[in-house]
């Protein structure tokens, strides 16, 4: 199995990776963890997608990713055989989106290497730095461009599962 979850930020990616890859004795890919250095930096594309290749290429028992970036040229996609797009109501996002957000930042959980998500960022006007703004801004955008993707034949190597509901993604995860 190699499956790639995509999905605006908020959405419920990592947490469906991290049970479909358990359930299947899948590797997890997480994207968002191997994007930065230490204090939110950027890694450079050309070795973060060097870094995914490598996973995916070293994954014998089949992988699962979760991810969006665009840096990556849908490598992940590409070589998929199943697409899960995760695409649940702006509404719905936002109440998953903001309270994991609030507890990340007042717990001080460490996301990946020392990196936290910082309490300045809450209050941010830059989307690039405050998660609940890039996921609104990104919403539609993000569903034109995977609707775009389905209608175009972009996927059609692929299975495609659009999840629209929480109910969906629990149907997913009996199965």
């Amino acid at each position: 199995m190699k499956i790639a979850i995509v999905g605006c930020s908020g959405s419920g990616k990592t947490r469906l990776a991290e049970q479909l890859a358990q359930k299947h004795g899948l590797d997890h890919i997480e994207i968002d963890s191997m994007a930065f250095y230490e204090d939110w930096t950027l890694r450079p594309v050309e070795e973060f997608k060097s870094d995914i290749q490598r996973r995916i290429d070293n994954a014998a028992t089949g992988w699962i990713t979760d991810g969006n970036w665009s840096s990556l040229d849908g490598i992940h996609t590409r070589l998929a055989d199943q697409i899960i797009w995760i695409d649940l109501p702006r509404s719905i996002v936002m109440r998953q989106l903001i309270p994991r957000t609030i507890v990340r930042v007042l717990t001080r959980q460490r996301l990946w290497g020392t990196n936290r998500e910082p309490f300045t960022n809450l209050w941010s006007l830059n989307p690039e730095k405050n998660v609940i703004l890039w996921s609104w801004k990104q919403f539609h955008s993000l569903r034109r461009q995977y609707g775009k993707y389905v209608s175009d034949g972009s996927w059609s190597h692929a299975t495609v599962t659009h999840l629209r509901s929480r109910k969906a993604i629990s149907d997913l995860l009996d199965r």
